[in-house]
């Protein structure tokens, strides 16, 4: 277990210094931050001396009529009950998380294709040392993207005389325990395919899939299809990490922390047992394609 540890922190902090220095990571922020600033943006140019007006800005208007079509006026409602930073937080953190765990599945599946994991393994390390550093790396610039994104929107809503919300802090809590969740997807979407398109393609097809279901689950629809959602939804939802987060967020709007403490330790909990099942799969299939 030791050697495993070590292994982990030295791949790790190399990992973390090539992601410093690649001008990928710096993109990403930079488009996560720039799409949470024209959301915010938007919204305070929508607001008239009657309140919220959405007809001011066409996007917002646009943002608004899909969101009520979908979900309900309640829905939108209760997302900008504490202004523009609920949603520019979450459409902020899409890109972001996209470009960490795709970065990590192409990476794993290229390095597996070449040998250079195999060669690692003939070292004092093994897969799971080499996906476990990776998951570090990921975990560490998820708080760097929080601590950018905190900083950014503290200063924005300074400046329109704005406040950040409490569901605004309890919502960057969540993220850290999705992000996590949705990282072993990506690792486990790795080891099992063997190539890093196929690992890519598995993992996006694994979150959409989610996504659509989750979607379907509060989504203003009738007949066949909410029901043909519902079982799916009922059937999938314990392994899914967007039921656990809905489930959370949704614990803070009626106060109760006891529960939303629970939903934070299920997603901790569902991503240690994927994190398990990688790691079983990839010593019975090793790390050579």
């Amino acid at each position: 277990m030791n050697y495993r540890l070590n292994a982990v922190k030295a791949i790790s902090r190399r990992k973390i210094f090539e992601t410093f220095i690649t001008p990928g990571f710096y993109i990403a922020l930079s488009v996560s931050l720039l799409l949470g600033y024209f959301l915010i943006n938007g919204f305070i140019n929508s607001i008239d001396s009657s309140g919220l007006n959405y007809g001011l800005n066409p996007v917002y208007e646009l943002i608004a009529k899909s969101l009520s079509g979908a979900f309900g006026d309640t829905f939108v409602i209760k997302l900008f009950s504490e202004g523009p930073f609920l949603f520019a937080l979450y459409i902020a953190y899409i890109p972001f998380l996209l470009y960490l765990t795709i970065s990590s599945v192409f990476k794993f599946g290229f390095e597996k294709k070449v040998g250079a994991i195999e060669l690692l393994v003939y070292g004092p390390s093994d897969g799971t040392s080499y996906f476990l550093a990776s998951l570090v790396k990921d975990i560490v610039f998820t708080f760097v993207f929080l601590g950018a994104v905190l900083v950014f929107f503290w200063i924005t809503a300074i400046v329109n005389n704005m406040v950040l919300g409490p569901e605004f802090f309890y919502s960057c809590i969540v993220i850290l325990f999705l992000s996590l969740a949705f990282f072993s997807y990506g690792i486990i979407s790795s080891v099992v395919t063997d190539s890093a398109v196929s690992g890519i393609a598995l993992f996006l097809g694994i979150s959409i899939f989610f996504i659509i279901l989750q979607m379907g689950s509060f989504a203003i629809i009738s007949g066949y299809v909410t029901n043909l959602s519902n079982v799916l939804a009922w059937i999938v939802k314990w392994v899914s990490p967007l039921f656990y987060w809905h489930l959370a967020l949704s614990s803070i709007g009626y106060g109760n922390g006891g529960v939303f403490v629970v939903n934070l330790f299920l997603l901790l909990l569902l991503s240690i047992v994927i994190l398990v099942i990688s790691h079983l799969v990839l010593k019975a299939r090793g790390v050579r394609v």
